[in-house]
């Protein structure tokens, strides 16, 4: 599967080349469109002219993808602002750019409706990863956020109420930034302290002890990071290895579920919590037929299903392991040895300052807490072991890219292939939450329902469309 499709024609590249040079009659204005949109939505440039691309992608696939398509709500912004400039937008865009009208209306509202949209939605990403790539996530959110709660855009008049932009740190390199601010004050207070660190004072001592904590972090981040057998070559993964690869015989059982689910051969049971498979013996496909004959056995109990298919999986785990996706048993013992042995080392080190400073008649407590936590430390990453390899990770990494269109807003027939990658997250807000909330109460002692709101726009090509909720029109 490639991220974006090269079999253009060469009217669509002449469609595309006319909304790119497009500038919306403003280059020779003080304020220009991009200008004018920053300004009035807080927007830096930058982000305004990535709004505005994404708008004209938005446009193109309203001209050539041969479906009603839905914007997000930042390229709605963008179309809002397109609209007010009425002359360039009915006199010159539609007719001599697009070669087609582009209708803007409100929705209708209601259940159908939304329902409607997130269809609409979830087709204008897999369409957009398709001619584009994947949809760049800062202006195309997931369709569970997106349609959970109303449009994120507000008039806000500055004279009647403080506007505080939020903070975006996802930028920093949090490992460099840890090792900095710990390292910056220690290196003068080094040079004066005894050669000896058992010798140190308490408090010399526990700035070192968190130094090396740090350093101990560090260490293990990069064992895991280069620990593994090179990968080999291989066919395109599946959806069931790729689920194996993301989550193991837990997420195949998900993804084989909602698979289920999707395909109208099996129901979830809300009330009683159990999966209903009416016909289990015409489920033949591997391994949707081990879930449904364990259903039919387990009478239906995820927990149960996942007992008994998890040790049916070998045909899946063993091609990945032989691929050096995944880490054998015997690996997998010798990574977390050795991801444990920095903290073991400082553990073994405070122990033996502890021990000195009770000798001496010192307080200890607080390195007694701090060595407990090494420890439990050490305890952790020797047990808890990776089962990707880095070959692994990057392999997943791929797949998310090259199918963020699912995981963001899947299709019906998306569906097993989103949770394999994603988990049953990507379910709330569809028609299978309920299979989601059941999944994740078990996981934990909260429930998360789905809700809907009548928020977002459609376009129907050559017709119209629907903004703030969503009704695409003919």
């Amino acid at each position: 599967m490639t991220d974006v499709d090269s079999t253009w024609s060469q009217q669509q590249r002449e469609l595309w080349q006319r909304l790119a040079a497009h500038d919306f009659g403003t280059s020779d204005c003080a304020l220009t469109f991009a200008r004018r949109l920053a300004r009035e939505h807080g927007w830096s440039e930058a982000y305004a002219d990535g709004a505005i691309r994404e708008y004209k992608r938005f446009c193109f696939l309203a001209a050539v993808a041969g479906h009603p398509v839905s914007p997000s709500d930042a390229v709605d912004e963008v179309w809002h602002q397109h609209l007010t400039y009425s002359r360039d937008y009915w006199q010159r865009f539609c007719p001599d750019v697009l070669a087609m009208t582009l209708h803007h209306e409100p929705t209708r509202g209601g259940r159908d409706q939304a329902k409607r949209h997130y269809d609409q939605y979830a087709e204008t990403l897999a369409s957009y990863q398709r001619w584009f790539g994947p949809p760049a996530v800062d202006y195309w959110p997931d369709a569970q956020n997106y349609t959970a709660s109303p449009a994120r855009y507000r008039r806000v008049d500055l004279a009647r109420s403080w506007l505080l932009p939020r903070t975006s740190l996802r930028g920093l390199d949090w490992r460099r930034a840890a090792v900095a601010a710990v390292l910056l004050p220690v290196a003068p207070l080094l040079q004066a302290l005894p050669l000896n660190p058992l010798d140190f004072d308490g408090p010399s001592f526990l700035l070192l002890f968190l130094v090396l904590a740090v350093v101990a972090g560090v260490a293990a981040a990069v064992v895991r990071r280069n620990f593994g057998p090179p990968a080999r070559p291989g066919a395109a993964l599946d959806t069931w290895s790729t689920a194996y690869l993301a989550g193991g015989p837990q997420r195949v059982v998900d993804a084989g579920i909602a698979s289920l689910i999707a395909d109208g051969k099996a129901q979830w049971n809300r009330k009683q919590r159990r999966l209903d498979i009416a016909h289990p013996d015409t489920v033949r496909d591997y391994p949707l037929d081990e879930i449904a004959r364990a259903a039919r056995a387990g009478n239906g109990a995820v927990p149960q299903i996942v007992r008994s298919v998890g040790s049916k999986l070998g045909r899946i785990r063993e091609p990945l392991v032989a691929r050096g996706l995944l880490i054998d048993n015997g690996q997998r013992w010798l990574l977390g040895l050795y991801r444990a042995l920095p903290f073991a080392a400082l553990t073994a080190f405070g122990t033996m300052k502890i021990a000195v400073g009770l000798a001496r008649d010192r307080p200890v407590a607080f390195l007694i807490f701090l060595t407990l936590v090494t420890g439990i430390a050490t305890l952790l990453l020797f047990t808890v072991r990776p089962q990707r390899s880095r070959a692994g990770d990057l392999l997943l990494r791929d797949l998310n890219r090259s199918n963020a269109h699912a995981r963001r807003a899947p299709r019906n027939h998306d569906i097993g292939l989103a949770v394999a990658l994603a988990g049953t997250g990507v379910l709330a807000g569809t028609a299978y939450a309920d299979f989601h909330n059941f999944r994740q109460a078990s996981s934990s002692t909260s429930s998360s329902g789905c809700s809907s709101s009548d928020s977002g726009c459609s376009s129907d090509s050559g017709g119209s469309s629907g903004c703030g909720g969503c009704g695409g029109g003919d």
